[in-house]
């Protein structure tokens, strides 16, 4: 078929409309970043933990990487335990330590850093400089470097402080000008400049040195000059640039130490006390990291796991788990158990990634962590893992996931906001048949749909009764995977809100002396918005209703008189019209019983059992009461032994079972009861008495008695 002039000129109209519209969107999507949209003026060298920055025309935080390139106006931050090494074009070096900020600004004549908050390091080599001052804004004040190197930090309030390592450096702080020299340290306040000599240097570790984390702890070295005249030494060590409570705080005799860490990131410096003038020297704060190298865990696919396509690559998810100290990681795939000649060799930023480029064979990947500080190496590999890719003509059904079986639902959930069914399935199958039918053999099919997903919302109204759903899959040429399990699914008005606390047919006791007691409702949420009225009354009918609270939450208290109670739960919308309600529980509110008084054995005496049949008890009558229960222990080594335990509906039992005693410590307990009419609960309970007696035979110690000696125990 020939195409006429017109339908030329239409096509290369659309192809450079196209065109058009991809260079425009190329062109919004790289000036909404911001970057190159300002001159070019260094590079991010090394880095450690969360690094962001901003473009100038930006409002969002990026993460950024290692090699990055830094534009004018950027402005650049770190997190916790993270540290920032910045080179200008200048070769100027700025460190950022972990919760710093700053703002970079380039010029022809000078390098203009913006010092926001935290700590930094600057080093300005004046040789490679070009003539360029290196100038850092802190709040209202200004410190120009020539040649010199610099340690700042700054609080919430903009008092800084400076530390001049080599070179010097100049300070301007509204009309106040100071030149600060080598082995000095400065104290910028709102009202107030302190400048002082630093008589205590450090020597090792310098600042912000990383060493490697060892299998327990890694020790570190340290030396200082001990300032000159009668001083007192102490090396202090703390997780914070402020050194505040520190870690470490140790007396030390001479100019040297060394001590053992953990993993994490430390500060130190060295104090010195004048023994005679009791002044305090303090040197600069310097860091040092130790830094582990922990390979992560592989999470998927499993370790000898089989993934299953039938018509094109699968999508393979592959995750591992995260480490908080790395950004990104290098995932290797091979054919090769040896990681040779790698199929997949891709750095991967956080902890997880996508791919459908491997087809049918066998594989195994590892993961390793992408070393992004110069200071030390923390890369470390994973194990490797195997997995196969096989191909196949049938694959497995979806599988259900919600509604869960036998779930009961209320109809109002679906009318108002639907029902949703969700499933698994692989990746290589496009849709989702799912049918949903009256019965389990599928015959009284309600409704039938396909979906690309893995959910779908059903709106359709239904009847209360029993449903059950089934999947299937669909494939591309329009063939099908075997059904799924079938799932059952029951619609119902009641039952919509489960209550929880108290239980049906409760009985709980009150304190003594109380006539009501708090008491703690609670029931679960349902599928819809709306709030809960709670509901108390003295009869199963409501008709008698004696609470009735608003509640917006899941639970409520109520401060409740004794009886019998019932209560429920109803949800209702904003009109106060009911949506659903709970069942109808309910719960007793009792005393309890008065404490039995006893009458004989009475605690501390001693029965002579020699001329007795029975070892008599004797109680006063408690009012309620319908049944004693009685404890009988005897007393061996400091353990109660027990020896009977006893019931009776009168206020006397004679325990007739002599055989059962023996010369000794005894212990009775006696506890009132009121049972339920027509049945054996204990509606009511007294707290439980206790007396102690002793029981002897009469017999003097010298009498010898060669009978073996019996007792059985319960």
């Amino acid at each position: 078929m020939r195409l006429s002039k017109s339908d030329v000129i239409t096509a290369l109209s659309g192809i450079t409309i196209i065109a058009l519209l991809g260079a425009m969107l190329y062109y919004t999507v790289h000036k909404q970043s911001g970057a190159g949209s300002t001159e070019l003026i260094g590079k991010l060298v090394s880095k450690s933990n969360l690094a962001e920055r901003k473009y100038t025309a930006q409002v969002v935080w990026d993460e950024i990487f290692k090699d990055s390139d830094l534009y004018n106006y950027d402005t650049i931050r770190t997190g916790e335990n993270a540290e920032a090494v910045i080179r200008l074009k200048d070769d100027t070096t700025i460190t950022l330590n972990e919760n710093s900020m700053i703002l970079l600004a380039y010029s022809e004549k000078e390098v203009d850093i913006q010092f926001i908050q935290g700590t930094i390091n600057a080093r300005q080599d004046g040789k490679n400089a070009g003539g360029k001052v290196v100038t850092i804004a802190s709040g209202d004040s200004k410190i120009s470097l020539s040649d010199s190197d610099v340690s700042l930090s700054q609080d919430k309030d903009n008092q800084f402080q400076m530390t001049v390592n080599r070179g010097k450096a100049r300070l301007k702080t509204g009309d106040q000008e100071k030149i600060v020299n080598e082995n000095q340290n400065i104290l910028a306040g709102k009202d107030t400049i302190r400048l002082y000599d630093l008589t205590i240097q450090l020597f090792a570790p310098e600042n912000n040195q990383a060493y490697a984390a060892d299998v327990r702890k890694s020790t570190v070295n340290f030396s200082w000059n001990r300032p000159a005249g009668d001083y007192t030494s102490y090396l202090e060590i703390a997780a914070n640039p402020t050194v505040s409570d520190p870690l470490i705080k140790r007396k030390i005799i001479g100019a040297a130490a060394a001590e053992a860490f953990p993993e994490g990131v430390y500060y130190w410096r060295v104090t010195a006390t004048n023994n005679a003038t009791n002044k305090v020297e303090t040197s600069e704060t310097r860091k040092f990291t130790i830094a582990a190298s922990t390979p992560v865990q592989l999470i998927m696919p499993s370790n000898n796991s089989v993934i299953k396509y039938r018509d094109s690559n699968p999508m393979i998810n592959f995750m591992w788990s995260r480490d908080v100290s790395v950004s990104r990681y290098n995932l290797v795939i091979s054919a090769s158990s040896a990681m040779s000649s790698p199929v997949v060799n891709s750095s991967v930023v956080g902890n997880k990634i996508s791919l459908n480029s491997l087809g049918q064979g066998e594989y195994y990947w590892r993961i390793s962590t992408v070393n992004e500080s110069n200071s030390i190496n923390t890369s470390a590999e994973s194990p490797v893992y195997k997995f196969v890719v096989s191909r196949t003509d049938k694959l497995e059904p979806p599988q259900p996931i919600a509604p869960t079986e036998n779930k009961s639902i209320h109809p109002l959930t679906i009318s108002r906001q639907g029902l949703n069914f969700t499933w698994t399935k692989d990746n290589t199958i496009p849709e989702t048949r799912i049918v949903i039918a009256k019965d389990g053999g599928f015959s009284q099919t309600i409704f039938k749909q396909n979906s690309d997903g893995n959910a779908i919302k059903f709106t359709e109204q239904l009847k209360d009764g029993e449903y059950y759903w089934s999947l299937r899959g669909v494939m591309a040429d329009g063939s099908m995977t075997d059904s799924s399990p079938v799932r059952r699914f029951r619609v119902a008005r009641e039952g919509g809100i489960a209550l929880i606390e108290p239980g049906d047919r409760t009985g709980i006791t009150m304190n003594d002396n109380e006539t009501e007691s708090d008491i703690a409702f609670s029931w679960s949420k349902t599928d819809i918005e709306g709030k809960y009225v709670l509901q108390i009354a003295r009869d199963r009918g409501f008709t008698s209703i004696t609470r009735e609270l608003s509640v917006q939450d899941l639970s409520s208290t109520a401060s409740i008189k004794e009886g019998l109670h019932f209560w429920r739960v109803r949800q209702v919308d904003d009109t106060g019209a009911e949506l659903m309600a709970s069942p109808v529980f309910s719960f007793e509110l009792i005393s309890k019983l008065q404490l039995p008084v006893a009458v004989s054995p009475k605690a501390g005496i001693t029965i002579d059992m020699l001329k007795r049949n029975t070892l008599d008890f004797y109680w006063n009558r408690v009012p309620g009461a319908t049944l004693y229960r009685i404890g009988l222990y005897q007393v061996k080594g400091g353990i109660q032994h027990s020896v009977a335990t006893l019931e009776t509906r009168n206020l006397n039992y004679k325990f007739g079972d002599l055989k059962k005693l023996d010369v000794g410590r005894f212990i009775w307990t006696l506890q009132a009861l009121e049972i339920e009419k027509g049945g054996n609960r204990a509606r009511r309970k007294s707290d439980e008495i206790k007396m102690t007696f002793n029981i002897s035979l009469g017999i003097k110690d010298d009498f010898k008695f060669d009978a073996p000696k019996t007792m059985i125990t319960e």
